[in-house]
This record gives structure tokens, sequence and C-alpha cells, in this order.
């Protein structure tokens, strides 16, 4: 039977929430390259050690259990993307992927040991608990996270619909534990949310992409139809919001890309075996017809989301205004198994249009903007290169050279890297408190239009 294999470009594993999945071809490993007689020694051993765990651990463990762990604790070895997915992991991956499904709404992943948030999804129930980028998540439902596998965590936050869960956090800051219960819903990711602000400059047209799920590239292309029509067709420029964006689907951030290119390199992905690279171009059509474009990263904007935003930087489209994204640059690929799940295995890395990794490093923006005057207290250590095994850059240098960016216009030079002191406490429904979002509007309204696109739909 022929694998159906599956492309991911996820930069986090989220409760509730996971990164889905594109087509790729995936070279066998079967005839390749024949166990050597170590090998085999290496395979008696665990034999060896299984049968006596099961013949004399304290109590008689399932030999299900006993493989499950010894997969994963194979695979996490490996980097902090690899795994197995169960039948119900993967189960509850394949619904996921459809932007809807019962959960918190919250993205987490590992580092250190520790259970980290990396955002609440807008609108969810762990967003309107008040749960923040950066809480360490130490209990759930009164039982400690210490030495919780990541899909354990996942599993255990998930649950049915309308019932309760109790995180206990541990939030920069505050001595006190933090405590926030919440109740488990539907929920229905809005990849895409737009809206009109109005500058000295003209109208500016904002378009928040939460994450890359099956219709975030349709999703885009109405919300800029959308914005032309409730503008007559005046917008002076565009700002793309990908802050706390973890990734998605490989194909949807390269048509997200090409909505907003005519030409040039999207991305690339090289794995071990040549003849399983791949290289994707930008075709004729840019929707916003030339318009200058802002768009908006923080250290949770990752993987796919690093993709979009590399593209549109490194092919002198776009300005990049906020903080250093994450920088995953690898790539997984989905292997079901027949009636066991699936694997999870890392089989690439993916490079920008400079021909540069990513990984470790993230996407450097143009213009940098913190959301508060105390940016340490973000994301504390939550990088790629943060979480346990994750890949050295392949390229060995202390930072990729990259072309020379969009000209910045004069303005760039009066925006602050951090809120003043008098700045108000940020809001979510008061786009006013969002300091980045104020000087992305700023800066968009002062940039030049790149010209008109050669086709337009």
């Amino acid at each position: 039977m022929k694998l159906r294999n599956i492309l991911m470009l996820s930069g986090v594993f989220a409760a509730g929430l996971v990164i889905g999945t594109a087509s790729t071809p995936l070279r066998a490993a079967h005839g390749e390259d024949a166990p050597n007689d170590s090998t085999y020694q290496q395979l008696s051993l665990f034999g060896d050690i299984f049968e006596r765990v099961k013949a004399n651990y304290v109590i008689d463990p399932p030999s299900d259990k006993l493989v499950y762990n010894a997969i994963n604790g194979m695979l996490t070895g490996l980097d902090p993307h690899s795994s197995y997915m169960n039948t119900k992991q993967y189960a509850d991956m394949q619904v996921e992927t459809t932007g809807e499904f019962g959960g918190l709404g919250l993205e987490v992943t590992e580092a250190s040991g520790l259970l980290k948030v990396i955002s609440p999804i807008d609108d969810t129930p762990a967003f309107k608990a008040g749960i923040k980028p950066g809480d360490i998540i130490v209990d759930i439902d009164g039982h400690s996270t210490e030495g919780l596998a990541l899909n354990d965590a996942v599993d255990k936050m998930r649950g049915k619909v309308g019932t309760q869960i109790t995180l206990t956090l541990k939030r920069n800051g505050i001595d006190k534990p933090v405590v926030a219960t919440i109740t488990r819903e539907i929920i229905s990711i809005q990849a895409v949310k737009s809206r009109m602000f109005t500058s000295p400059d003209g109208n500016i047209g904002y378009i928040r992409l939460a994450s890359f799920s099956e219709k975030a590239d349709a999703d885009i292309r109405k919300a800029v139809a959308d914005l032309q029509k409730q503008s007559g067709g005046h917008i002076r420029a565009y700002i793309l919001d990908m802050r706390g964006n973890p990734g998605g689907l490989l194909d949807q951030a390269v048509a997200v890309s090409d909505d907003f290119l005519n030409s040039g390199e999207i991305v690339s992905t090289h794995g071990r075996h040549a003849q399983d690279d791949q290289v994707w171009y930008a075709q004729p059509g840019d929707i916003t017809n030339g318009a200058p474009i802002v768009v908006m990263t923080n250290e949770g904007t990752a993987s796919a989301a690093e993709i979009v935003t590399a593209a549109l930087q490194q092919n002198r489209r776009a300005i990049v205004l906020g903080l250093r994204s994450f920088g995953k640059g690898s790539v997984q690929t989905i292997v079901p198994i027949p009636g066991n799940g699936a694997l999870r295995l890392t089989t690439a890395l993916y490079y920008t249009p400079s021909g540069k990794s990513i990984q470790d490093y993230g996407v450097t923006p143009d213009v940098k903007v913190s959301d508060t005057r105390t940016p340490q207290d973000q994301f504390a250590n939550l990088h790629e290169s943060d979480l346990a095994n994750s890949f050295q850059n392949p390229t060995g240098v202390p930072a990729p050279t990259l072309p020379s960016p969009l000209p910045l216009p004069a303005v760039a030079k009066t925006i602050p890297d951090k809120p003043p002191a008098t700045w108000p406490a940020f809001d979510a429904t008061k786009p006013e408190t969002d300091f980045q979002l104020q000087m992305a509007i700023k800066l968009a309204g002062a940039m030049s239009p790149v010209g008109p696109s050669t086709a337009s739909n």
C-alpha cells in the first residue's frame, strides 16, 4: 500500500490546535541502508530491556504503553518536532486541520522541560480567560506538568465540550500562581480578520492572519476584496498581522505569499535526498495591485508564517515591523501507519529566497518595535533555539546574508522601539492601545507603492 505522506510546517504543537498538512513525496527507507551488526545489537538490547521491564517492574505495565513511550522517546530525542501519534491523536489532528475543533484555543510548546504558552488564539476560551504568551503551565486539574510529554499535556487539555479545566500558571512579574478555570468549547478558528483604519495618509487595510489552515488563502483573498469594496478601491497600504501565528499548511503559505507577489522564489525545501528537494515560485497576479505592505511579527510568528514573512521581505515586497520571529526552519512529514496512528518525522529544512535557512535565526524585522516596555517578560526563552534537541542552522554562520531590504521611509526613524511610559495598558478590544499596530499604521501610510501588478484577480 502506498502511504499518504503529509508535510507539516508547525512551529508549535497546540492544545486543541494542530498545524496542518500538505502532500509531498517521501523517499522510502527500506532497502537503502541495511541495518549493520551494531544496529541489530542495539535492537537486541531494546528487546532485552523490554522483557526485563515486563517481567520485573513493580506492576505489569501495558505493552502498548511501553512501546508508545519508547517510540516517542526515540523521536523526541532527535528534535523538538518529531513524534509518534497514536490512533486517537492522529484522528484529532486530521479533524483539527479543518480549523474547527473542541478545546481551549491555546498554543503551547515544551521548552527546557516546561510547558509554555506560545499564544492564546483570538476570541477562544483561553483568550477570554486572560492567559498570556509566556505563561508556564505548572498544573492541569491538580496534576503537575513536570515531566509530562507535550502530546500527553495536549490530551489532558482536550475534553468534552462544556466541561471545565483548571490551569495553574506561573507568570513573569507575578509572585503568586495564576489560576484559570476554563470551559472547553467547539472552536472554529477564524484564520483571517480584517478592518479598515484611517490615517492622515489615507485608508490602511488591516488583515490579521492567525494560522495557515486550509482556507487561509481563500480568506486572505476575500479580505482584500472586501477592503477594496469598502474603500471604493482607495487603499493607501495594507498591514498583514502575523503576530502569534504558529504556522500551518505549506501549500497555504505558498499561496498567501503568491497573493502579494508577481514573481520571485517563495521557498524551497532541502532534505537528505536531493531528489526530494522542491522549490516554489510566485506567479503574476498581486491582489493588492502593488500597494505597500507592512508585515507584523513577534516571537510567536513561526514556520509557515515565517515563510510568508521572509518571501515578502526578501523579494522587496514588504517591510517587516515587530520582533524577531520564532526561527523554525524544519519540515515534518506525517506518515500514516495503518491501524496504528502516524509518524511525524523531520525530513527537510526549508530555505528562504536568499538561499539561507532561518532555522534558529528567525526573520529579523526591518523596524524593531516591542509591544511592551519590558520585552524580556514576553515569550521568555521561547525561540526555536531554546527548545531541546533543536537543529543548528546548517549554514554555520552567525547570521544569514540577506538581500537589501526595501528602503525605509523617513518616518521609520521616528518610530520608538518600545511604548512610552505614558502608553495605555493593552486592551485587545481597543486597537488604539496596541502600540505595535499603531506604529505599523504610521509606517504603512508613509510607504511608496511598488507599482501595479501585471495581473490582478
